[in-house]
C-alpha cells in the first residue's frame, strides 16, 4: 500500500515500474484513445479558429500530478502513438512532433505540480485563466467568428451559444479586458491550498503540448513567427482553461479516494 503523500516520488518511477503503474499507464492511456476517438470528447467546441480545443492531453497531466514523471510520460507515448497513427495533418505525420511535446506532458506537469507550491502556483494559475478568458473573448473571438462566417465550424447548439457570446464580446473591446481580469481574481482566490498545485500542473502541461508542437512545426515547416504565435494564443490559452477545469476536480476526487482507502 503507498503512504498518503501529497504527490508522487520521482525517484521510485525512475527506478522501476510497479504493477499499480502499468495499470495507471493502461487506464490514462486508453482514455486517450477514447477522447480522440469518439466526436465532442476529444475536441471539445471553443472559440478558437478550428472551433474546438482538444482533452487529450489531459489523461498525460493527471498520470504526471498523480503518478510521476515516468507514469505520465508513457502515457503521452501513447497518445503521441494514436496521434501519429491517426495523422491527417503532415506535421503529425513527423514523430518528432508527434510524440516529443506528448512526452514531455506529464513530465512537466509533474515538476510544475512539485516545485509550484502556495503562492506561485496561485499566481501563475490565476494569470494564465485571466489571459485564456481574454484570448477567448477577445482575439479568439473575432477568430472564431470569421471562421464560422466562412462556413468553416460545424454548427451546433454550444457553437451556436458561444457565437452569440463572442459576437458580442468581440463588438466590446474593454469587455475581454474587465472579465480577464476579474477571471484572473477570482481563480487567484479559488484556487488556493490543494487546488493551487494541480492547477499550476494543468497549466504547465498543456503549454507543453501547445509550445513543444507549434515550436517544432516552426523549425521543420517553416511557419511564420505570426502563424505560431496566432494559432499559440487562440488555441493554447483555452485549453489551459479546459485543462485545469477538468484536472483539479479529477485530482481531488482521487486524492480523497485514496484517503479514504488508507493509501
Amino acid at each position: 500500500m503507498r503512504s498518503p503523500v501529497h504527490a508522487p516520488t520521482a525517484s521510485r518511477g525512475l527506478i522501476r515500474l510497479t504493477t499499480h503503474d502499468v495499470v495507471i499507464t493502461g487506464m490514462l492511456g486508453a482514455l486517450a484513445i477514447v477522447l480522440g476517438s469518439i466526436p465532442g470528447l476529444g475536441f471539445i467546441p471553443a472559440p478558437t479558429p478550428a472551433g474546438s480545443a482538444t482533452t487529450m492531453h489531459i489523461p498525460a497531466i493527471l498520470a504526471g500530478i498523480l503518478e510521476g514523471p515516468v507514469v505520465g510520460a508513457f502515457v503521452g507515448f501513447i497518445f503521441g502513438f494514436f496521434s501519429f497513427t491517426r495523422a491527417t495533418l503532415p506535421f503529425f505525420k513527423n514523430p518528432l512532433i508527434a510524440f516529443g511535446p506528448r512526452i514531455l506532458i506529464g513530465v512537466l506537469a509533474f515538476y510544475a505540480f512539485v516545485l509550484l507550491r502556495g503562492r506561485y502556483a496561485r499566481l501563475l494559475s490565476g494569470l494564465a485563466l485571466g489571459a485564456a478568458f481574454y484570448t477567448m473573448l477577445g482575439p479568439g473571438a473575432t477568430r472564431f467568428n470569421q471562421a464560422f462566417a466562412a462556413g468553416k465550424i460545424q454548427a451546433s447548439w454550444l457553437v451556436g451559444l458561444f457565437h452569440s457570446v463572442t459576437s458580442f464580446t468581440a463588438a466590446q473591446p474593454w469587455l475581454p479586458i474587465v472579465v480577464g481580469l476579474a477571471v484572473a481574481y477570482g481563480a487567484y482566490r479559488i484556487l488556493g491550498g490543494e487546488n493551487a498545485a494541480p492547477a499550476a500542473g494543468a497549466i504547465v502541461g498543456t503549454l507543453t503540448n501547445t509550445v513543444g508542437v507549434l515550436g517544432l512545426i516552426k523549425v521543420f515547416f517553416g511557419w511564420p513567427w505570426e502563424a505560431v504565435l496566432l494559432v499559440g494564443v487562440t488555441h493554447g490559452l483555452p485549453e489551459v482553461f479546459l485543462a485545469v477545469v477538468v484536472t483539479v476536480p479529477m485530482y481531488r476526487a482521487v486524492r480523497h479516494l485514496r484517503r479514504t482507502e488508507g493509501r
